[in-house]
């Protein structure tokens, strides 16, 4: 507590607990990059930092939410509970960079504005129902996160009523609901297996148990009948469980059964103390904790009152209540009427058989410092392992290559390079999430000099245009046409440079926002198909005449769909040519 503002009070024991958890993020993050480099050497690192953030900043949420219950439950989770400040922002920064990693991968260099893009799930035009994607819901726990974060620093407390502050940080229990929301309906949909699953189950199920658990607890003591003697005290705790410099909560009847109030005791030496246990900065729950440096202290904020009084130290001026304490038999009786502001308090001096306990609180924080390195390396290490591998797809990013070809663009953009007697297709693509039409615009049916980045998977193939120029002119290439029939198939909608390599996987729920940015680019748009044995097939998607199909199918890109239409190869690139209304989305 200080009479001035600081950015942060860092005393010894926050810098013992700041060292912990920024030991715990760094363990996490280590052993979460080992198991997935292990698992997965084709991972992109913008995959590696989105999927360790994400994970982190659930894991990390979740534990400032348990604090207080855990707290209240044992008091050896208390130094959890008076460092969640530094905890919450620490939650909003890992949380910042998941979110930031995430808009600059899936929503930058696209033709909308990356918060437009958020907000429209990639620019994609729904005909149903105005749902929010996973991603907007991401950015909601976010912004709430934020608040919290910049609300915390003491300015801010000072200057918010403590109605809007309380209610305010209230809002970290929906956004919790709002993110299970977000990690259910985003990565666990395609990118973990059956452990991600249990561990997030496991974790929200541990969170709000903990909270009914401590509510449970509070209620049964609300519920027990309190002891009042002749004189109007009621019987509050045993004085052998007063442990030294530590708080207790206690519940009391007001005078003639009315009401009942919770109260705090401590013990310094021999005596013992009661004040109200509603700090009044922000109500916090003084009976959580301690007295330093002879002063009772909040653990939310760390606001001082003497014991005996209920003053703060000069030059601050709150006040708390305090009450008179008795001790008789083995108990702590307290007079549930308030003294009147400022006045002391009568104490009480303890048996010298009523030496106290030592609390788990007051033990050494080391074995709960231990217990988290230890947690947190074994949930990085199984969801590493438990994410979807990626595919055996490369983008050769920095590595220009040259090529000569004939220009073709039916029906989208396409270099046919002569490899002795087959030709083949390379699709064109600029860079960023646009296709390549401006660029070969001028040389379509005429031989060019192409030269760009290489993407390619399963034998398709892709370049990222840096520069074009017109070469000597050659024989027109006969490019070998097979019409295969018509089909019936179902499938995803991807866009060809995710897909092929740019971003692994590339496709799915998690990648549904970019691909849709692309399409709209004019990206070539592909169908990507589940084989029996396996494997997966990719067929360009263009309409029955041969045209692009790019900003007709906006709304069914990244979602299951049929697709009903005349299937060719031309060279080795299938062709799937149907019209909008035969591509009709699954369920």
């Amino acid at each position: 507590m200080s009479h001035a503002y600081r950015a942060v009070a860092w005393t010894p024991a926050k810098k013992k607990y700041d060292l912990a958890l920024g030991a715990s993020v760094l363990a996490y993050a280590t052993a979460f990059v080992g198991a997935t480099l292990a698992r997965d050497p084709n991972v992109t690192a913008e995959t590696l930092v989105m999927r360790a953030s994400g994970g982190l900043a659930f894991a990390m949420m979740s534990a400032a939410l348990l604090a207080g219950p855990l707290a209240r439950l044992s008091p050896r989770f208390l130094p959890l509970l008076r460092n969640r400040r530094h905890l919450g922002v620490a939650t909003f920064l890992v949380a910042l960079c998941h979110g930031g990693a995430a808009l600059l991968q899936f929503h930058f260099l696209g033709e909308l504005n990356p918060a437009a893009s958020l907000l429209l799930d990639g620019g994609a035009t729904r005909s149903g129902p105005a749902v929010p994607s996973f991603q907007v819901l991401g950015a909601i726990v976010l912004l709430v996160l934020f608040l919290m974060a910049a609300t915390s620093h003491d300015f801010w407390l000072a200057s918010l009523t403590p109605r809007i502050w309380k209610s305010l940080h209230m809002l970290a229990y929906p956004a919790y609901a709002v993110l299970l929301g977000h990690v259910g309906l985003g990565a666990l949909q395609q990118e973990a297996g059956g452990i991600l699953w249990a561990m997030t189950a496991v974790t929200g199920a541990a969170v709000f148990a903990a909270h009914a658990a401590a509510a449970w607890k509070s209620r049964r003591r609300r519920a027990a009948p309190p002891l009042r003697d002749e004189f109007g005290y009621a019987r509050a705790v045993r004085a052998a469980d007063l442990a030294e410099g530590q708080g207790r909560v206690a519940e009391l009847a007001g005078e003639r059964g009315s009401s009942r109030r919770r109260v705090a005791l401590f013990r310094s030496g021999p005596t013992v103390f009661c004040v109200s246990n509603a700090c009044s900065h922000q109500m916090g729950p003084l009976g959580e904790g301690r007295i330093v440096d002879g002063y009772v202290t909040c653990p939310w904020h760390g606001y001082q009152f003497d014991p005996e009084t209920g003053c703060a130290p000069a030059p601050f001026e709150d006040r708390v209540e305090t009450f008179d304490t008795v001790v008789r038999d083995g108990w702590v009786w307290v007079r549930p009427v308030a003294n009147p502001p400022g006045q002391p308090a009568r104490t009480a001096n303890l048996d010298p058989g009523d030496n106290g306990t030592t609390p788990p609180a007051a033990r050494s924080p080391r074995p709960l410092a231990a217990a988290a390195l230890v947690v947190s390396v074994a949930a990085a290490l199984a969801a590493g392992l438990d994410h979807r591998a990626s595919p055996n797809a490369f983008f050769e990013f920095g590595v220009i290559r040259s090529a000569t070809g004939f220009v073709v663009a039916d029906p989208y953009p396409a270099l046919l390079v002569p490899r002795g007697p087959v030709w083949t297709r390379y699709l064109l693509a600029d860079r960023g999430k646009r296709g390549a039409d401006n660029l070969v615009a001028g040389l379509v049916g005429t031989w060019a000099t192409l030269e760009g980045s290489l993407v390619y998977r399963d034998g398709h193939a892709m370049t990222e245009v840096r520069s074009v120029s017109p070469a000597a002119p050659r024989p027109q290439p006969a490019e070998f046409a097979e019409d295969l029939g018509r089909h019936v198939v179902e499938g995803e909608i991807v866009g060809a440079k995710c897909y092929m390599g740019v971003m692994r996987p590339g496709d799915g729920a998690v990648h549904r926002a970019c691909a849709t940015l692309c399409v709209r680019g004019g990206v070539p748009p592909l169908l990507r198909v589940e084989r029996a044995d396996g494997r997966t097939e990719a067929l360009v998607l263009a309409d029955a005449q041969g045209a692009p199909l790019n900003t007709r199918i906006l709304d069914r890109v990244g979602v299951p769909v049929r697709v009903a239409g005349r299937l060719a190869r031309m060279g080795g690139t299938l062709f799937l040519y149907a019209d909008p209304a035969d591509i009709q989305q699954l369920d």
